[in-house]
């Protein structure tokens, strides 16, 4: 995973989460929020640039100091090909999955592929 810290990058991640609406609407917000400051330190991380797959926005995992507060602990996604979500369920470090946490996305097949993740790995999801 890449993490985008450029103005120039986060202003065009914009731009194409803007012509993805509705589905892209959680990862923009966080998007537009690090891009105009950052005050609640979040990052932005993409599975590769400029032509990404998927968009995860987490908090900074240096700001993260409660395993049990899935509240901070909160991330959005949005993804324009599902295998690559599931590359990163799957085959990255991007969720910590010792910590409670909560993800965000409203494009079908975000929850199925975490719950298909979630119960090989023989863990349980609320």
């Amino acid at each position: 995973m890449l993490t985008l810290t450029c103005p120039a990058q986060l202003r065009l991640l914009e731009e194409t989460l803007r012509k993805a609406l509705p589905a892209a609407l959680p990862v923009l917000g966080t998007v537009m929020l690090v891009a105009r400051g950052n005050p609640a330190r979040y990052e932005v991380l993409v599975d590769s640039w400029p032509h990404f797959g998927v968009v995860l926005t987490r908090l900074r995992p240096e700001e993260n100091r409660d395993s049990g507060d899935f509240y901070a602990n909160q991330s959005t996604v949005f993804y324009r090909d599902e295998g690559a979500w599931r590359a990163l369920l799957g085959g990255t470090d991007a969720i910590n999955w010792n910590w409670a946490f909560q993800l965000h996305g409203m494009q079908d097949g975000v929850y199925g592929a975490l719950r298909e993740v979630v119960e090989a790995k023989g863990l349980r999801m609320d």
